[in-house]
């Protein structure tokens, strides 16, 4: 359709860049008035105006009147003239209204699908709300919570995270760092959780990074059997460590003697120290924040008839660690308020300070949280070594 080209002049560009705005606003459907802008009445007045015909003095006779043919098109389309014009509409009320009702359907999608498969726990509401403003349409909504789901059930912790993947994503490189998949599950644990420390979440929530890299250092365990147990009595009577990766643990079936006791330490030197004094008492060594395989090997010893003890350091990161492990059915040992002061007694140094803050309940001896928030001093593991292992070979033959 062609323009006429008095409504492109530089005079009506005020109005058809109003008419754009009015469209992009209300729809492109719209025809409600839109007020002319400052100063162009005249404009369209002289657009509209027919010249005033002249009569002459002689006037010729009158031409007879030709019919009038109807016109094949009446008026000139709006969106034609706002494009010659420069001003052609977004159609952004429209794409609005797309979006928003694409979001809309994406939402209903994805609440009814994470209801049907993760049920309604308040966990779930909130990875929900968390995920959503990511997933593009309504099947990427779908497909986040069947991995979610299928991943989560899935996660025993005898397996890796990539063993996982390939098992039920198809691909074990599925839930690596940057994928789609490895943002939905985590924000899944994250949400599921509800210990705020994130450091060992896949570990904690079944899904280790893989299950050899990490081994779990142990001293003297009276494990009984052939295969692996053997082996790691032969190494005890070597004199040497045996370090139990994660696809170890999960394939040894754990039998011990009726009454033994286990000693679990959170730092490494106190196991060292056992193996240089050939100390006959067995430890189990978490290296900290206890790793999926070190928990899978205290959860089978406690199963198997186990007395299962744990000392570690008393501060903030310490006390989490044996509250964490006393919910799994692991004693604390020697970590009362009474052991704390008799160890701030002797010290006869200056103690790491503790911030009173990160001092859990300790729900074993709920003085030692107050005692060490009053004191707010540390007491490391290394500084009651010798009285912590002399105590426990004492022990160890009597729970």
């Amino acid at each position: 359709m062609t323009v006429p080209p008095v409504l492109l002049g530089p005079a009506f560009d005020p109005l058809w860049r109003r008419v754009a705005e009015a469209l992009d606003r209300r729809g492109l459907a719209d025809r409600c008035p839109v007020a002319l802008p400052e100063g162009l009445d005249a404009q369209v007045y002289a657009v509209g105006r027919r010249p005033r015909a002249t009569v002459p003095d002689d006037p010729a006779p009158p031409r007879p009147r030709r019919p009038r043919r109807r016109a094949a098109a009446r008026g000139t389309d709006l969106r034609a003239v706002l494009t010659a014009a420069g001003h052609a509409p977004t159609g952004r009320k429209e794409a609005r209204d797309g979006e928003r009702a694409r979001r809309d359907a994406r939402d209903g999608e994805l609440a009814d699908a994470a209801a049907q498969r993760l049920g309604d726990e308040p966990w779930v509401h909130g990875w929900v709300a968390a995920v959503r403003s990511s997933l593009p349409d309504s099947d990427t909504a779908r497909r986040a919570v069947d991995v979610v789901a299928r991943v989560v059930d899935d996660a025993t912790g005898d397996r890796s995270r990539a063993e996982v993947a390939a098992r039920v994503l198809g691909t074990a490189h599925a839930l690596d760092r940057g994928t789609p998949e490895h943002r939905w599950v985590r924000a899944a644990l994250v949400h599921r959780t509800a210990d705020p420390d994130t450091k060992n979440l896949w570990a904690d929530a079944g899904l280790p990074g893989d299950v050899v890299s990490v081994p779990t250092l142990t001293w003297a365990l009276p494990v009984l059997g052939g295969g692996v147990a053997a082996g790691v009595r032969a190494l005890t009577s070597a004199g040497a460590p045996a370090a139990l990766t994660t696809l170890t643990v999960r394939d040894l079936a754990v039998a011990v003697p009726r009454g033994t006791v286990v000693l679990s330490v959170e730092n490494p030197r106190l196991l060292e120290a056992a193996a240089q004094q050939r100390l006959a008492a067995p430890l189990v060594c978490t290296g900290g924040e206890p790793t999926t395989g070190a928990l899978a090997l205290l959860d089978a010893l406690v199963d198997a008839g186990t007395v299962v003890r744990h000392h570690g350091d008393i501060d903030g990161g310490g006390l989490q660690i044996t509250a964490r492990l006393h919910a799994r059915g692991v004693v604390p040992w020697r970590m009362t308020a009474a052991d704390y002061r008799a160890a701030l007694a002797v010290a006869d140094v200056e103690l790491p300070a503790v911030d009173p803050l990160s001092v859990p309940p300790t729900p074993w001896d709920p003085a030692l949280q107050a005692e060490v928030q009053q004191a707010g001093v540390a007491v490391e593991q290394e500084r009651v070594m010798d009285e912590v292992l002399a105590a426990h070979a004492t022990e160890a033959g009597r729970p």
